[in-house]
């Protein structure tokens, strides 16, 4: 009885496995920082990629065509963040001064003014292997 109980659990734990990946890919939380913006919570340390890819998806569940441009306003130290994690705020909705800072196409959320367009947000998220 206890080889089947082993193997039930392994079999159990392998399924689960990549659907448990799949679920804290992106536990990134997103807030909303006020009219078209919105800041990511960096809670687990992401790479960029990851952050652009979070904001995105955040853009698309707030009406955003994929030719939209995502631009970075501020970043916020785990220390002055009120949710205690390095924030990076968003807007589709960019100021002249904001236009004026940053370089379109770059890739590193901290720089504020550095943007991408969702699509090129969107391709930075890693995508899971099905193997089921």
């Amino acid at each position: 009885m206890t080889a089947q109980k082993l193997i039930a659990f392994v079999v159990a734990a392998t399924v689960a496995t990549p659907a448990l990946a799949q679920k804290s890919q992106y536990r990134n939380p997103v807030a909303d920082a006020g009219s078209g913006s919105f800041a990511v919570v960096n809670k687990w340390a992401s790479r960029d990629d990851d952050i652009w890819c979070a904001a995105a998806r955040a853009a698309r569940e707030r009406g955003a065509a994929w030719k939209d441009r995502l631009y970075v306003t501020g970043v916020t130290s785990a220390a002055q963040s009120q949710y205690g994690s390095e924030t990076i705020t968003f807007t589709l909705r960019p100021t002249q001064e904001l236009l004026a800072q940053g370089s379109t196409g770059r890739s590193s959320v901290r720089g504020v003014g550095n943007s991408l367009t969702l699509n090129s947000a969107n391709r930075r998220c890693q995508r899971e292997l099905d193997f089921f």
